[in-house]
């Protein structure tokens, strides 16, 4: 079909005639009744959308107060009505008007408002096609706004408008249409409570939740209103009703409300299923569980709860035909009224999903695992450093060369020869003094002479006081070995070498995370796994959401001394609304929004989260075994490092000694 459309600014808020063939008198009174309806109820700052079908060259018979007549150029009557359009405000006017053709041209981009859509057949089932042919032809223009305000004008309709009435509405309700009205001549020709005013048009409509317990079933066609006409001055609507009420009710009465959804922490969770129902699915924590069941509470919902979508997707993806899995295409589907699970705002990338006010504001940054404790076996040897220990072992061999030079220049220059040889040889010095750092004592005492004590005596000192500050330390450092260096910078993270995970789903709405630096990350289908890997082998960083690691770092990722498994890197990579998608046009937008800003302005929602963070850390902690009091015993793990230097000294006392024995001189 190619569809012809024609921009006319005009100094009116609109209403127009009926693009048919129907007698004067009867168009007037249709002119005035859209005047109207416009003048009162359209939206003046909004584009008004006029749309019209092929004219049927066939004549029907109309009963009621007007018959209609055939014209020979009805284009010539549209061009005329047009021209008459109201004077008195400015608003924008597209004339939608299809033609034998195959392409469509999009409509420009505005906030259309108002639509008044016109068909002239008679039959019923040909004026029901001709109508949803329209509609159908609107929404592919990807311009079909369904909280707009209907009007649906049909001059020759004639029969049992009732039942047609209520096809169309249901018709309408498949593209979530509920502010819907149709104009149709009435079939009376008098009226009962004013006798002096002769009926025109009459004006119907439906409330999809009423009466209670209909829930959205199109049933029941409402009478609202009577376009009439009388001897004094112009006509007019008989009960001046409102054309357009709200029609989401306070109490829905128990309806029923399908959430598309999954088990995913802090926002779904505790699946439960019951004997009675297997297929029946129930959720009992989460943020978002807790956000439904409010709404549930205050408007009188009925929550039906869809587990995993049958294609196992989660949040889903995007297919090569353009669809989607998951609970992005349950919702597109209108499979489902609403979706759940932290699902990040893709309102920009989807057309067919609509989007309420976030309820929360979830960042993206890279988790990586937190760092391992040092081994116990290095506890004495980290005790000091490095430049520490080179230190200490060059003034021990300083003072002991010092020392044997001494003692040999003593017993050169001394008239009395020396009896105590402990000191005469180098090795004898450096043996003596080592004993001195082992805080044993030497073979027997220093000679006799006041320089040779008084470097004895400075090295006993020096060794008291390192042995000193070595003992203080050495049992912590064997309580607590400290920790490795912690990956804290994304340098740091890309030189490591550590595998980067990132979710299939992360790189749907994150294309951009995929260039450039992380071309070598790992696509994570199984976020579980990932996760896994990350906090218990400790070989990947995983870029995810920071509610659901921080959720498991509270309640699962924690060694048995509650220290944290999974660390974050403090910059935030960007930032992503979380947010309940609904399709587009859905009645249950407005519901939402208004309870999520009561929620944000009163800070429940930060109260839920803490709320859950605790009892996980509550349920987590009822696992682990801790000791009682703020000591602890010491055990043969926290001693290994002695234990394996003993076993290294015995190791080379025996090679020392079978090198004695195979090696002296026979």
């Amino acid at each position: 079909m190619k569809v012809e459309i024609h921009i006319i600014p005009v100094l009116v808020c609109v209403f127009l005639n009926q693009l048919v063939q129907i007698s004067g008198e009867t168009q007037h009174h249709l002119l005035q009744c859209l005047h109207d309806i416009a003048t009162r109820h359209f939206t003046l700052v909004s584009t008004t959308i006029v749309s019209d079908n092929e004219f049927p060259y066939k004549p029907c018979n109309v009963s009621g107060t007007f018959k209609t007549t055939m014209f020979s150029d009805p284009i010539f009557e549209t061009d005329m009505i047009l021209r008459q359009l109201f004077k008195s405000e400015e608003c924008d006017l597209l004339y939608f008007h299809e033609n034998d053709g195959d392409r469509i041209n999009p409509l420009p981009n505005k906030n259309h408002g108002n639509y008044i859509i016109t068909s002239s057949y008679c039959e019923h089932q040909h004026l029901l096609k001709d109508i949803v042919q329209q509609i159908s032809r609107l929404h592919e223009t990807r311009h079909l706004n369904s909280r707009a305000k209907f009007v649906i004008v049909s001059a020759r309709a004639h029969g049992n408008l009732y039942n047609f009435a209520s096809d169309l509405f249901a018709e309408l309700w498949k593209w979530k249409i509920m502010n819907a009205i149709l104009v149709a001549p009435t079939s009376e020709t008098s009226n009962a409570e004013e006798p002096d005013v002769v009926p025109v048009f009459d004006i119907y409509t439906w409330f999809p939740y009423d009466p209670p317990g209909h829930c959205s079933d199109v049933r029941d066609t409402v009478l609202l209103d009577r376009w009439v006409s009388g001897d004094k001055g112009p006509g007019r609507f008989l009960y001046n009703a409102s054309l357009f009420p709200s029609k989401i009710p306070r109490n829905f009465h128990g309806c029923e409300i399908r959430v598309s959804t999954f088990e995913y922490m802090p926002f779904v969770g505790r699946k439960k299923t019951t004997k009675s129902d297997p297929n029946k699915v129930n959720f009992d924590e989460g943020l978002e569980i807790r956000l439904l069941k409010l709404v549930s509470e205050k408007k009188n919902i009925s929550l039906k709860l869809l587990d995993l979508p049958a294609d196992g997707g989660r949040w889903g993806l995007k297919l090569g035909n353009g669809t989607w899995t998951g609970v992005t295409g349950e919702v597109i589907r209108s499979f489902s009224d609403i979706g759940s699970g932290n699902w990040w705002n893709r309102c920009h990338l989807i057309e067919e999903v609509e989007c309420p006010i976030q309820y929360t504001v979830d960042q993206v940054r890279w988790y990586v695992p937190c760092a391992k404790p040092y081994p116990r076996w290095m506890s004495i040897a980290r005790v000091f450093k490095l430049s520490l220990w080179l230190g200490f072992l060059s003034s021990y061999v300083v003072v002991g060369i010092s020392m044997w030079f001494i003692v040999k220049i003593s017993n050169s220059i001394s008239t009395v020869p020396i009896e105590n040889q402990a000191y005469t040889s180098l090795v004898k010095c450096l043996l003596n003094f080592w004993a001195i750092i082992l805080e044993e004592s030497a073979s027997n005492n220093p000679p006799h002479v006041a320089v040779i004590r008084l470097v004895f005596f400075m090295w006993v000192l020096y060794c008291w006081a390192v042995n000193t500050v070595y003992q203080t330390y050495m049992t912590s450092f064997l309580i607590d070995p400290g920790l490795q260096h912690q990956i804290s910078s994304e340098n740091e993270l890309l030189e490591s070498g550590i595998g980067l995970g990132i979710p299939e789903t992360v790189l749907s709405v994150i294309p951009g995370v995929t260039d450039g630096r992380y071309r070598r990350h790992d696509s994570c289908y199984d976020v579980t796994v990932c996760q896994d890997r990350m906090a218990f082998v400790g070989d990947m960083a995983f870029f995810f959401s920071k509610y659901n690691m921080e959720y498991f770092i509270a309640a699962k990722y924690v060694d048995g001394d509650s220290n944290d498994l999974v660390c974050k890197f403090d910059e935030i990579y960007c930032i992503q609304l979380a947010i309940l998608p609904v399709p587009k046009g859905s009645q249950f937008l407005e519901i939402f929004n208004e309870i999520i800003i009561y929620l944000q302005q009163s800070g429940i929602r930060e109260y839920w989260w803490k709320d859950i963070q605790y009892i996980a850390t509550l349920d987590l902690a009822s696992e682990i075994s801790l000791p009682p009091g703020e000591y602890i015993k010491l055990t043969l793990e926290h001693l290994q490092s002695a234990f394996y230097f003993l076993f290294l000294g015995i190791i080379f006392s025996i090679v020392a000694f079978l090198s004695e024995i195979f090696c002296r001189p026979k």
